[in-house]
């Protein structure tokens, strides 16, 4: 399976949260309620991360991702019309597929009556090699685990924690090994960014999950940018978000690779979708934007070309 790879292979050289945090951590727990049987769909079903013998795993790779939301229905038609997925339905949780490789799953929840801040969201899963050891880390850190270690048939062992910053995100320890490093399809996901408050504190966290090398990204036109690297290909990067930005809260951000980036933005919009940052030449020469699908959920596309990964960019 191709998901969230390494677009660039790159040659690496306790606190408690302030109370807006906890306020939002708790929003995004409302989300999270009984939490137990999230997956209890039919948890047998799941597909393993790689049907490739022999893989082997790669800490710090994210290499599976979910969206909760309240209105999968609507969420389905349009991810399946816009990039082309295709879904098989295991009850409260339906497995999203590119060109038959399962990337997503999408999770019904019901949006908390007394939150109404809370909103749909995609987030990612780090492969990890101690499931239990990075639910300790998140605790000591001041995060949150919102569905505790649970062993998953054919797939392995899973959680889903916050940040300290309350920033949503999974850890799994597959059974098959990770997939691959290759450079992903149209319709795959392709990247994954952190938007912070501290980039160079919440780089520090996710080291301690997953064991990155965190670098500062000097291409970046603003300070304090960092990329993640394991294995030598850059996995995630974290950016700090401007100040004046009060009303973006921390959370990860989901790019997919597509082919045509203006007609699919165009395309999201006849969909019943929002365009949230339209391309400019100032982020990467035009070739990404940031949307929201009907339901909420925000999540970025990129039109990738060989020609963008010479110089390390």
């Amino acid at each position: 399976m191709n998901t969230l790879p390494g677009i660039v292979k790159v040659e690496s050289p306790r606190c408690r949260p302030p109370r807006r945090m906890r306020h939002w951590v708790a929003v995004l727990s409302a989300w999270w309620v009984a939490t137990a049987s999230m997956w209890a769909a039919d948890t047998a079903q799941l597909p393993p991360l790689t049907t490739v013998s022999g893989s082997p795993r790669l800490p710090g790779k994210f290499v599976w991702a979910d969206l909760v939301t309240d209105d999968v229905p609507a969420a389905y038609k349009f991810y399946g019309r816009l990039f082309g997925w295709t879904f098989r339905n295991l009850g409260n949780y339906i497995i999203a597929a590119n060109d038959e490789r399962p990337l997503c799953g999408m999770l019904q929840r019901p949006r908390p009556a007394d939150q109404p801040q809370a909103k749909p969201r995609w987030f990612g899963y780090i492969s990890v090699t101690d499931v239990d050891r990075a639910q300790r880390l998140v605790l000591k850190a001041g995060g949150r685990v919102l569905a505790p270690p649970e062993q998953m048939p054919r797939r392995g062992e899973q959680a889903v924690f916050a940040d300290p910053e309350g920033a949503l995100f999974g850890v799994v320890k597959s059974s098959s090994g990770d997939p691959q490093d290759f450079l992903a399809e149209p319709g795959d996901w392709i990247w994954i960014e952190l938007l912070s408050r501290d980039a160079r504190k919440a780089g520090e966290f996710y080291q301690s999950i997953a064991g990155y090398d965190i670098i500062e990204n000097t291409n970046s036109p603003r300070p304090d940018d960092y990329v993640f690297i394991s294995k030598g290909y850059a996995r995630a990067a974290a950016l700090t978000l401007p100040k004046e930005m009060t009303q973006v809260q921390p959370n990860w951000l989901l790019f997919v690779r597509v082919k045509d980036l203006n007609a699919c933005v165009a395309q999201a919009a006849q969909l019943g979708g929002k365009v949230l940052i339209a391309p400019k030449a100032e982020l990467l020469h035009g070739k990404v934007a940031v949307l929201a699908d009907p339901t909420g959920a925000a999540f970025g596309v990129m039109e990738w070309s060989d020609e963008m990964a010479k110089g390390g960019r």
